[in-house]
């Protein structure tokens, strides 16, 4: 096997082209190891440019690179992307969060990834380049093509960084995730939501589940009948009924029945919904949410 270290984004695109096929970009290399190696690797975790976090207005931009522990510990994604901050904060164990990378979790297109459906909940885009000089932006949810298949042939083409619009105010998001145990497990179900709440309203909202299908699945039908519902515990409980009937899950040796799994959905729709408005209404507590329903 051949390894190539890449310092520079050219570097690593040259050595695309120039082996025609035969290389395969490779970051954190968490999920590459348990699968056949290719001939060629091309190692790109050492691009700074890849590893940073920047933020333009309202637009931040994630190095493709960065580390699910780098996500987790950063007090701005804590602060105005909280639910892909939480989401990190579940992956594997501390080793694999040191290792791992946003855009390994993406590419690797499983469909319980805990850092995609955080991706997808802030409405994230991905910016790819290729070895022949090209570059495109795409939503994240186009990435994937089926279970663990992604459109990305990354022989030739590279995801530099991932951007989206963070938290304003008025506007909260929440990641819940349902395991067989709190570390080193997979998810039987987890859940994304973001909520923008104007005048004790919910004037916007995105709420994503997993494994559903290949990809973080957005609850379109539901979020359609949230727009405009009052911030209360009625319409979270509503919400969550939604999700179960929205939601087409199957049985899974691994993950319990199909009927099991609608419940969590439910249930997580309805505590992350609530979670993200509360954080979008300032309010710090559930005991304390009482004064602002009345």
């Amino acid at each position: 096997m051949t390894y190539i270290n890449a310092t520079t984004i050219a570097q690593a695109l040259g050595a695309l082209r120039e082996q025609k096929g035969k290389a395969r970009v490779i970051a954190g290399g968490t999920d590459l190891y348990l699968q056949q190696l290719p001939e060629i690797l091309v190692d790109i975790s050492g691009i700074d440019k890849m590893r940073q976090i920047q933020i333009t207005g309202e637009i931040l931009e994630l190095g493709s690179g960065i580390t699910h522990a780098q996500t987790f510990a950063s007090s701005l994604l804590q602060e105005r992307a909280t639910c892909l901050s939480e989401a990190c904060s579940y992956v594997g164990s501390p080793q694999i969060r040191n290792l791992g990378t946003l855009g390994g979790n993406v590419v690797n297109a499983a469909p319980a990834a805990d850092a995609a459906v955080g991706l997808v909940t802030m409405d994230a885009r991905a910016i790819l380049v290729d070895c022949e000089g090209g570059n495109k932006e795409a939503p994240l949810e186009e990435l994937y093509q089926g279970y663990n298949r992604t459109t990305l042939d990354n022989s030739r083409e590279i995801l530099m960084a991932l951007k989206f619009t963070v938290h304003h105010p008025g506007e909260g998001s929440s990641y819940q995730r349902f395991s067989s145990r709190k570390s080193l497990s997979l998810p039987i179900v987890s859940v994304g939501a973001w909520a923008k709440v104007k005048d004790k309203q919910i004037s916007g909202v995105r709420l994503v589940a997993a494994p559903l299908n290949p990809s973080p699945t957005r609850l379109r039908r539901v979020e359609k009948e949230l727009e405009g519902a009052f911030a209360s515990p009625e319409t979270y409980r509503k919400a969550g009924e939604l999700a179960r009937e929205e939601a087409v899950t199957r049985d899974s040796p691994l993950r319990g029945s199909g009927e099991y799994r609608r419940h969590l959905v439910g249930v997580g729709v309805e505590r992350a919904l609530r979670e993200a408005v509360y954080r979008a209404m300032g309010i710090p507590s559930e005991e304390k949410a009482g004064d602002y329903y009345q």
